[in-house]
């Protein structure tokens, strides 16, 4: 009982003030559901891309290979070696040791050519991934920020796309015995890119309106 006494010793009571419930989240002691729905948050890690994932135009599929990526989550050689499980000993784009995801999207010398040509084709070829120490979401994040706010969201949804497109085309190198071929993986990203404007990436549709004709 001596315990319960101390939280309210010193307080008064005003019997002319009529009682009332304060909401201490909110700075207006109101409660409403966004400030209940944002204590659910506190203390977690702000996971930085996820707007430029999450909220781009693209099918779910590609939203979730993408934050797979930048949390080196793929099934890579690298990560395939670090748990002791088979692996190719090389890139399959470029032949050289050392693949990770962050290689194959943006660091191989394959990847960069690929990146090279569709921003060269979209004027956007001052962004291109500078070198082979180029880190994935790093160079996204920079290339995003330098472009005028009416061209970010058609180029997140062309990033996430060219993406998607060398993964599969990787894929298709390590289980089907493909060979890395420009013109394969341009021609399927032109035609998967459409499917994407006539399902409703208006964004990604602007930006192409800037390229010339396809390959």
């Amino acid at each position: 009982m001596g315990e319960e006494q101390s939280f309210v010793e010193g307080f008064t009571l005003q019997t002319e003030v009529p009682d009332q419930y304060r909401w201490k989240l909110s700075s207006l002691g109101v409660y409403s559901s966004k400030t209940a729905y944002r204590a659910m948050f506190v203390g977690s890690i702000m996971f930085s891309p996820w707007k430029r994932i999450w909220k781009s135009w693209v099918p779910p599929n590609c939203k979730l290979f993408t934050w797979l990526a930048i949390n080196n989550r793929c099934w890579t050689s690298d990560r395939l070696a670090k748990r002791g499980l088979p692996h190719q000993p090389a890139c399959p784009f470029c032949d050289q040791d050392g693949e990770s995801i962050h290689h194959i999207l943006t660091a191989c010398v394959f990847s960069r050519e690929v990146w090279t040509w569709v921003l060269w084709k979209l004027n956007l070829a001052a962004i291109t991934p500078p070198d082979a120490l180029s880190r994935f979401n790093f160079w996204w994040c920079q290339a995003s920020k330098s472009l005028p706010n009416g061209l970010r969201k058609g180029f997140n949804s062309l990033v996430i796309l060219v993406s998607w497109e060398l993964w599969k085309h990787r894929n298709a190198c390590v289980f089907e015995g493909a060979r890395p071929h420009l013109q394969t993986v341009l021609t399927t990203m032109a035609s998967e890119g459409l499917l994407w404007c006539r399902a409703g990436a208006s964004g990604l549709q602007e930006l192409l309106l800037r390229a010339g004709p396809g390959p």
